[in-house]
């Protein structure tokens, strides 16, 4: 068997920042509760997503449409629609993917919508207006950049605060790994990975 060898201990404490930093990344130290918009700002946000939600469907049927009229008859669903999206060929397939991504950004939306997802509309919408150019959004897009400002600054404090977590973490962690304590239980830490787990055996009866 191999002998495992186990760094030094200035080498140990001279990974204390490498070690915290790719333990996790900076975000899955936020608490899963943080929020990162004023009471006022959410307000609005909401109010933008549910314009934006509602002026948007009308849109998306008409494309949706317009995509189905291009395409012969589609099966509800099934083999027989499975076997219908594989016969596609050249334009006919393109269309195709357009028609049911499309329909699955409106069923998205809709939800979105329902549980006041506000996040998740501007998402949805931002994708619209970037890969749909045949979806004509310029009524849109005054709401569309006010809610975008909103999810910005939203985003801006969260990785400020991401990062301050983080930071504090390699702190605290460079601090412990220079104490004599600590070093003692990264010692006792090994001593139980060498020892292997502990197997309990419980005879059948």
């Amino acid at each position: 068997m191999t002998q495992r060898v186990w760094p030094t201990r200035e080498e140990w404490a001279a990974k204390a920042e490498y070690s915290v930093r790719t333990f996790c990344t900076m975000y899955e130290r936020l608490p899963a509760d943080a929020v990162f918009t004023t009471p006022d700002e959410d307000t609005e946000a909401q109010r933008l997503a549910q314009t934006l939600a509602t002026a948007v469907r009308p849109l998306l049927n008409a494309e949706i449409n317009r995509l189905k009229t291009l395409l012969p008859d589609r099966p509800k669903a099934g083999r027989a629609r499975t076997n219908w999206f594989i016969e596609l060929e050249g334009t006919r397939y393109d269309n195709a993917c357009n028609l049911g991504s499309l329909e699955e950004l409106r069923r998205d939306i809709a939800r979105s919508a329902k549980a006041g997802a506000w996040g998740r509309i501007h998402w949805e919408i931002s994708r619209i207006n970037r890969s749909y150019p045949a979806i004509n959004l310029c009524q849109l897009l005054n709401d569309l950049d006010a809610l975008d400002a909103t999810v910005t600054r939203a985003e801006d404090r969260r990785r400020t605060e991401a990062q301050r977590l983080e930071d504090e973490a390699v702190a605290h962690e460079m601090a412990k790994r220079n104490t004599d304590d600590g070093w003692a239980k990264e010692l006792e830490r090994r001593a139980r990975v060498e020892a292997g787990p502990l197997v309990t055996y419980h005879p059948a009866n």
